[in-house]
């Protein structure tokens, strides 16, 4: 499985858990009040009423994450509504893990050089984005640093099958304004190795915008903590969740025979079988078809840890 280091693993981040043989009906809460979670850090969440006024308060028996639609019942998020989309990740230990909800879509942010370009883990993003009903794009910092051969031609075949290409630089303020066009009114979800500037490209979109620290009274902690996931609403319409801490990104939750659908260069290739795998086994015509070998690699890659 291939992983990227940050800073923390965020505790929010927990595993969707199914109770099994249970009998015990979840409870029906038929009043209270809808809102938005915007913020989260430990076990506490950062919500926003319709009317904009935001609160910190308590959760009970609902497992929530930021962007989720929720209820209030006596000061107390209890649980959640229906989810329009789903970002989620598998952790080697832990099973599959929610990461966002009701995003449209996920911006991968990768650099050229600090630190190399990822090519598989930008497949495993767009794999699990799509998987969760989310549209993906690419977002290159750090461009004035330099943009080999290479990285080019990555992008250009990113590009050629239909992933939207930002390249700018957060530092000297250069490709901004194409990316800030493409984020209007949509909910997007900012997600990415350590290291590519991501908070950097954040401070910039969002005049203003600091990594929060935790309240130390209304947290309830016995020290500051730094925030673990945010929604930002963007000056000019549209928004961002900005999703520190990830330590593993795996794709284990999504069925393997579903894999091929999110490699456009895969389908309607004329393998001996309808529903063939694409691994180079008697019938496949794949190694045949497809030019790009780092991507069949890729897949195949996929196919082993999926289930």
């Amino acid at each position: 499985m291939s992983t990227f280091d940050d800073d923390a693993d965020p505790d929010h981040l927990a595993p969707e858990r199914r109770r099994r043989g249970s009998r015990r009906a979840a409870p029906v809460h038929v009043d209270g009040e809808w809102v938005e979670i915007v913020e989260m850090v430990g076990r506490r969440v950062r919500i926003r009423r319709d009317d904009g006024r935001e609160e910190i308060l308590p959760t009970r028996g609902a497992h929530v994450v930021v962007a989720d639609r929720a209820r209030l019942v006596e000061g107390v998020v209890v649980e959640t509504a229906p989810r329009r989309t789903t970002l989620e990740r598998t952790v080697e230990t832990a099973g599959t893990r929610l990461v966002v909800s009701n995003a449209d879509r996920l911006a991968i942010v990768t650099a050229a050089i600090d630190p190399p370009f990822r090519p598989g883990l930008v497949d495993r993003m767009i794999v699990a984005a799509q998987h969760g009903g989310l549209e993906c794009m690419l977002v290159l910092n750090k461009c004035d640093q330099g943009m080999p051969e290479e990285v080019l031609e990555w992008i250009a075949r990113y590009e050629a099958l239909g992933l939207e290409i930002a390249l700018v630089s957060a530092t000297e303020e250069r490709g901004l304004a194409p990316l800030r066009e493409a984020l209007k009114g949509r909910t997007t979800v900012l997600l990415g190795h350590s290291g590519v500037g991501k908070s950097t490209l954040i401070r910039a979109l969002v005049p203003g915008a600091e990594p929060l620290i935790g309240e130390l009274d209304a947290w309830g902690r016995g020290r500051h903590t730094t925030t673990a996931a945010r929604l930002w609403d963007l000056p000019d319409g549209g928004r961002i969740i900005d999703v520190p801490g990830i330590r593993e990104f795996g794709v284990g939750h999504v069925p393997r025979e579903e894999l091929r659908h999110h490699f456009p260069e895969l389908l309607g290739l004329e393998c001996r079988y309808r529903d063939c795998l694409h691994l180079g086994d008697d019938g496949c015509v794949a190694d045949a078809a497809v030019s790009w070998v780092e991507r069949l690699a890729s897949y195949r890659k996929l196919v082993e840890e999926c289930v």
